[in-house]
């Protein structure tokens, strides 16, 4: 492959990882604005942090056919995985959106690849995904994955790793002619002006892994700080209740009291009152003296 055509298909790469990396960055970040709960958000970040990294890291590869070949592995892998295992353990319908976007950047990249693949390549190209996903049904952290991991992965599987090495070795004998000049500087600027959003994203990530660090060893455990002091906060505000009670209680015996004294006062009153006044009629209604006499 001469230099054209390999310039070509690294700008093809770097147009796709761009807009893949806009459309998975839109998605988490809206299931970290619409989800009510904090795993899910942190792991959308953690997702997108993941994701661009690797995208970026592939389209700035020095093989232009040796990276088409690792994102379309990666995007591959991603999808199986987000399927089989992230949507039924933790985004359900959360993740749908992300879902739709790995299929249709896998289309994207089958169109690419008949460009620089021929029939036979991509054929074993997809043998050797589908054998590795076979192979490593529990593993659903595979944004690292490459292909050129898959012979190392092989072990005893002599076979297999051959496979992979005559693969990679059909790929790169007609990219030895290029002008790898010119591509490094196509892909350190396409890099440069990427590498930012993925400091800020990291800082994010970073620094809410720090905040939940250190609510989980401030709050989390019998010895932890807040831990005690929510103990304690409820001994007080038990023996607080109890003393209100308490005092609750003797207001209100001290106030039948004085209702039971003001009321027997009020008849004592009416009593004495009763007393002065027949006392009154007794004198009025009794002779006077001349009247005796």
């Amino acid at each position: 492959m001469d230099t054209a055509p390999e310039l070509q298909l690294q700008q093809e790469m770097q147009r796709f990882a761009t807009e893949f990396t806009d459309r998975i960055t839109q998605a988490t970040e809206a299931v970290e604005e619409s989800s009510r709960r904090q795993k899910v958000r942190d792991e959308a970040l953690r997702k997108n942090l993941r994701y661009l990294a690797a995208a970026l890291e592939i389209a700035t590869g020095p093989i232009a056919e040796i990276s088409l070949v690792d994102m379309i592995v990666f995007v591959r892998l991603c999808r199986a995985v987000l399927e089989r295992h992230w949507l039924p353990a933790l985004y359900g319908e959360e993740g749908a959106e992300l879902a739709r976007i790995f299929a249709k950047s896998e289309g994207e990249l089958a169109a690419i690849a008949e460009q620089a693949l021929n029939a036979n390549q991509r054929q074993e190209l997809a043998s050797l995904i589908d054998t590795w996903l076979a192979e490593n049904p529990d593993q659903y952290r595979v944004e690292g994955i490459r292909f050129s991991d898959f012979a190392a992965a092989a072990g005893a599987a002599g076979e297999r790793a051959m496979r992979v090495k005559g693969f990679l070795a059909s790929v790169k004998t007609a990219t030895r002619a290029a002008n790898q000049a010119l591509l490094l500087s196509e892909r350190v600027l396409f890099l440069v002006n990427r590498m930012p959003t993925l400091w800020r994203l990291q800082a994010r990530l970073g620094a809410r892994e720090m905040l939940r660090d250190a609510v989980i060893q401030l709050s989390e455990g019998p010895q932890a700080p807040l831990a005690r002091l929510t103990g304690q906060t409820r001994h007080f505000l038990r023996t607080g209740l109890t003393y209100a009670a308490v005092l609750a209680g003797g207001v209100m015996l001290v106030r039948w009291l004085g209702s039971l004294s003001r009321r027997s006062w009020s008849k004592r009153s009416l009593r004495k009152s009763a007393t002065v006044g027949e006392l009154s009629a007794l004198a009025w209604s009794a002779p006077s003296p001349s009247e005796v006499l």
